[in-house]
């Protein structure tokens, strides 16, 4: 993998994972860098403007992704690691950060598994039906229905 042939890339998906939860953290931004800065030797400017002038409305996940399609397995699910990172650096667990990894690694063509252990679990199904019960609340006690009183206040 030719990481600084596709340095600006990388830059965009990780910026995207810091955007993913519509709140960026000085914490992922400073792991945003830390990432490039190991990967890259050194912060260019360059890559410096790109991070201060990224737009999150304008990124295209599937298109950016599609630079790293023909790398090996091993290599993508190495990418989604790169990405976790950003998304643990703030120490929140965000549903919208993880919808976030699991739309790069459908864009990066890998398998479920590849996400074993870097995003949340939940049952959505099962949580939708016990949220229904709970808010239909408990059946009223059988019983003789009361008939209604009136009370005049004056």
């Amino acid at each position: 993998m030719a990481l600084p042939d596709r340095i600006v890339p990388l830059c965009d998906l990780l910026l995207g994972a810091a955007h993913a939860d519509k709140e960026l953290r000085p914490s992922e931004l400073a792991e945003v860098r830390g990432v490039l800065e190991d990967l890259a030797g050194a912060l260019t400017p360059e890559l410096a403007q790109r991070i201060d002038t990224f737009d999150p409305k304008a990124f295209d996940l599937a298109r950016t992704a599609a630079a790293f399609q023909a790398d090996s397995a091993d290599d993508r699910r190495r990418l989604l690691f790169l990405v976790a990172a950003v998304n643990d650096a703030d120490d929140e667990v965000d549903f919208a950060e993880d919808e976030y990894l699991r739309a790069l690694a459908a864009a990066l063509d890998l398998p479920a598994t590849a996400l074993d252990g870097l995003v949340v679990d939940v049952e959505v199904e099962e949580l939708r039906e016990t949220f229904t019960r709970v808010r239909k609340g408990p059946p009223p006690p059988p019983g003789k229905k009361r008939e209604s009183v009136d009370v005049d206040l004056d």
